[in-house]
Order: C-alpha cells, then structure tokens, then sequence
C-alpha cells in the first residue's frame, strides 16, 4: 500500500534538497515564462497599441446638427469591430488642429473655422482587420450626412503586416523562452537522475517494474510542475494586474485588467498549465533513460 506514494515522490524522498531547489528555480523560469505568455496573449503582440493609433476618420456634410452627429456616432459605436465612436465639432477639430500645428491662430479671424466636424471611429485590437475596416468604411460611407471617410487605404496594408510580423516575432521569442526552459529541465533531470542511478538500480534489482517507476517518477514530476505553474501564472498575473494599477498608461499596450477574465486569456492560462505538465513529465522520462543507460 505504501509503495505507490514512495515511487510517485521517490525523487523527492531520495534527494529532498536537491528538488527543493529545482522546484524554487523552476518557479522563477515559469514565472517569467507565464509573465511573457500574458502580455502576449492580453496585448496581441502590438496590436492593442496600434488600435490606439489607427482612426477611421468620417467626415460631416456642413450644416448638420449634435444630435444628428451624436446620433450617427452612437449607430457606428454598435458595429462589432468598433471600441469607440466619438464626434467631434468644428470647434474641438480647430483645436485639435491648433495643438498639432500651433501658429496658424490667424486662419480662423481671417475667414472663420475652415474645418468641419467628423466622427473618429476606433477599432478592437482583436478586429484591426483589413476585412473589418473595410466593411466599417462600407457601412458609414453611404450615410447621408457624411461627406468622405478617411480610412488610410495606402497605409493600413503596411501596417497590419507590420503587426503580423511583430507578432510573429514576439511569439517566436515566447518559444525559444520555452524551449530555454524545456533544455534546463532536461538537464536538470539528468543530472538528478545519473545522480540516483544506484537508487533506481536497487529497486529494479528488487522486481520493481521499470515501466512503473518510469511512469510514477513521470507523473510526479507533472505533478509538481502543475502546482509550480499555478503559482507562477497566478504571481505573474498579479504583477501585471499592480503595474496596470500602478501605471495607468500601460493599458494601451497590455490592455485593462478587466481583460484578464476573457476567455481567451483563460484558455491561453489552461493550455500554459498543461504545457508544464506534460514538460516535466517528458524531462522527467528523458532523465529515467539517462539513469538506465548503465544497465543497457
């Protein structure tokens, strides 16, 4: 009855410190690990970032009422790509127009504001599309009160490949961080296993089977990979949760804390959970035949 639980934690009854302290290290790279998978994952890379950049710009036919425009804005707001949908008076585009180009005061006393005012339409990050914007721009661009849409057709292809190779880039950096962790892990099983190779010698010798003590030592090593990750998402989680807190600014790039409750982030916790999992086992197996190489 007793054996079960002994060859499920036999590594850590036969060299207790030496576990202890892989598990320590092993909490730090899973941190890290999870830290980086979170950002990516609430972030889309850069994408959050450049939908705080990019506007579709619908231009208004002159006159036309704040009701009217709010209204409008308020229609285009209910479209699924759109975060946000804002009207803006000739007054507040003079203004704006001022900020970004100050000491041009004299164009407004010399024949009124030039300017009319416009709905500013923001996209989701997840719905930047090139097919997303276009079907926005199809749907407002027919509006009767609406002269023009400004949607940057000769830049929106360069910068959504922009964001895919960004993407691509930050997720291939995310694998090499996970295959970094995955060699130290081989490694360290390795070390340990040569280390209690005359242990494992001494139970075989005894009739205990190989496959079993394989596989106990396997999923014991998942095991505590699992309760390890647990604790590394949930400390990395709440890092990111206090530095959005602390810094405000730094939700245009990560996103709110709300976000960390979607069930995308959700799922990217599970599939990290179960990556652990099943690594340690598979470094766990790699270091059982490192251990029976001798007897072979």
């Amino acid at each position: 009855m007793n054996r079960e639980p002994s060859l499920f934690w036999i590594d850590w009854n036969l060299s207790r410190g030496s576990v202890v302290r892989e598990q320590i290290g092993r909490f730090a790279a899973l941190y890290v690990v999870a830290l980086a998978l979170l950002a990516l994952l609430l972030s889309g890379g850069i994408g959050r970032f450049l939908a705080t950049r990019y506007a579709v710009t619908a231009v208004l036919r002159e006159p036309v009422s704040r009701g009217d425009a709010e209204g409008i804005a308020r229609k285009i707001s209910a479209l699924p790509p759109v975060r946000s949908s804002e009207y803006r008076d000739p007054d507040a585009a003079w203004k704006e127009f001022l900020k970004a180009y100050p000491g041009l005061d004299s164009l407004q006393a010399a024949g009124g504001n030039p300017l009319p005012g416009y709905i500013e339409i923001r996209f989701r990050h997840d719905r930047l599309t090139a097919a997303d914007v276009t079907l926005v721009a199809s749907v407002v661009r027919p509006v009767p009160y609406i002269e023009k849409v400004l949607a940057g057709e000769d830049y929106l292809p360069r910068l959504l490949r922009a964001d895919r190779y960004a993407s691509a880039l930050c997720w291939a950096v995310f694998g090499l961080l996970l295959a970094g962790t995955f060699h130290v892990w081989r490694l360290q099983e390795r070390i340990r296993a040569s280390a209690l190779a005359g242990d494992f010698a001494f139970l075989l010798d005894r009739g205990v089977p190989a496959r079993r003590l394989a596989s106990s030592r396997a999923a014991g090593a998942a095991v505590s990979a699992l309760l390890v990750a647990i604790a590394g998402i949930s400390a990395a989680a709440g890092t990111l949760f206090l530095l959005i807190r602390r810094y405000p600014i730094l939700e245009t790039v990560i996103g709110p804390p709300a976000d960390f409750l979607v069930p995308r982030t959700a799922v990217g916790a599970g599939i990290f959970l179960l990556c652990a999992a099943l690594l340690a086992a598979g470094a766990s197996l790699l270091g059982w035949r490192t251990a029976r190489a001798p007897r072979t």
